[in-house]
């Protein structure tokens, strides 16, 4: 390996880890906002998910880079491969963070759902797969990228009930719907940063082994449900 091309993987890697940093953190006030309520936070989020996507340009366009200028092959390859499809997986994370923001901003205008929604243990879960996953990342931990696939099924778990408790909501109070919806694509919202962060688990597998383990995991759960 070239001196130019250890640089800029380097650099690469500091940029993945800002921008794991700022989506880590406006998931963080995304899960803290579904518990409080407070929408005080409202323009830091914005102002983050800016930031989140100037840096997913400027990722994509770093890999692109190194791709044209070096030519690398092997570890390399594989290390820019997962960079891209992490940096695009992270860019979607932060969306989500931002679509709980709205939603949450639209349910204001509402009286609270009296329904029993296990939005703590499912903020709780998916904050420690997001976490874990840029650790896994940053220290190369397969072992730990394996925990997070572990700990989608809890998540999807935790939707799947939720789903069941807000349709049984609507059915008996119609005017209870566009809250009850609202929180429904809440509880998706957390359940597809589940995914995003299982599938850069899946690529730090991937980076690490060579071995592609993506739709192995959603085979197993199908199977277990069955």
């Amino acid at each position: 390996m070239t001196m130019h091309l250890q640089k800029d993987l380097n650099n690469l890697r500091k940029s993945l880890l800002l921008l794991g940093a700022k989506v880590e953190e406006n998931i963080n006030h995304a899960i803290e906002l579904q518990s409080t309520g407070d929408l005080s936070i409202a323009k830091r989020m914005e102002e983050a998910e800016d930031a989140i996507n100037e840096m997913e340009v400027t990722i994509e366009e770093e890999c692109l880079k190194v791709l044209a200028l070096h030519q690398p092959v092997a570890t390399d390859l594989r290390f820019i491969i997962v960079a891209l499809k992490v940096n695009n997986d992270l860019e979607r994370m932060g969306d989500q963070a931002i679509n709980v923001l709205e939603r949450k901003q639209f349910l204001a205008n509402f009286p609270p759902v009296a329904a029993e929604l296990e939005f703590a243990e499912m903020g709780a879960i998916v904050r420690t797969m997001v976490k874990s996953c840029l650790d896994s990342l940053v220290n190369q931990e397969v072992t730990l990228a394996e925990r997070v696939r572990e700990m989608d099924d809890s998540v999807d778990d935790i939707h799947a009930q939720m789903f069941k408790t807000l349709r049984a909501t609507m059915e008996s109070d119609p005017a209870m719907v566009a809250p009850c919806l609202s929180l429904l694509t809440i509880s998706s919202n957390f359940e597809r940063m589940a995914d995003l962060a299982t599938n850069i688990a899946e690529e730090v597998i991937f980076m690490e082994g060579g071995e592609v383990v993506r739709h192995q995991h959603e085979h197993e759960y199908n199977h277990q449900k069955d």
